[in-house]
């Protein structure tokens, strides 16, 4: 009776270890599905962040060259001035040039933060939802 009693219970702490091991497999599968989704996301969202930044950049790049154009202009028309009262006249047109120039370029450089900021959340929710729609697939999979 004493051996079938030890047999009883080491089969069942045999069980109930198998039991753990694979709830833990399970645990330790589904926990790595979810970071497989959350790097995804990351390299997803560390792509776009580059593609605005380039954008950015190159919108800079263009603000410099309109600026300094501009800057150039106004030296040309300083060099061919005849009489010392047209200095104001082109300094004022130089002033206002400029200060279009910016106000332009800031204004356009705010919509396309905004819009890069727009797609960047929309991206990240559209990764997000991808990857919590696949990880149950994968768990299926996984466990089969």
């Amino acid at each position: 009776m004493a051996r079938s009693t030890m047999d009883f219970a080491q089969q069942n702490t045999e069980r109930a270890t198998d039991w753990m091991r694979a709830i833990a497999e399970q645990n330790l599968n589904q926990s790595k599905a979810a970071f497989d989704g959350l790097f995804s996301v990351a390299r997803n969202a560390v792509r776009d962040l580059d593609q605005q930044t380039a954008a950015i950049c190159e919108h800079a790049v263009s603000f410099a060259e309109e600026t300094l154009s501009n800057t150039f202009d106004f030296a040309h028309k300083l060099l061919r001035m005849k009489e010392p009262q047209e200095f104001a006249q082109i300094q004022r047109e130089f002033v206002s040039r400029q200060a279009q120039l910016v106000g332009d370029q800031a204004k356009e450089l705010g919509q396309r933060m905004m819009q890069g900021a727009q797609n960047a959340a929309q991206h990240a929710a559209r990764y997000t939802h991808e990857a919590a729609a696949e990880s149950p697939s994968r768990r299926r999979s996984e466990a089969a």
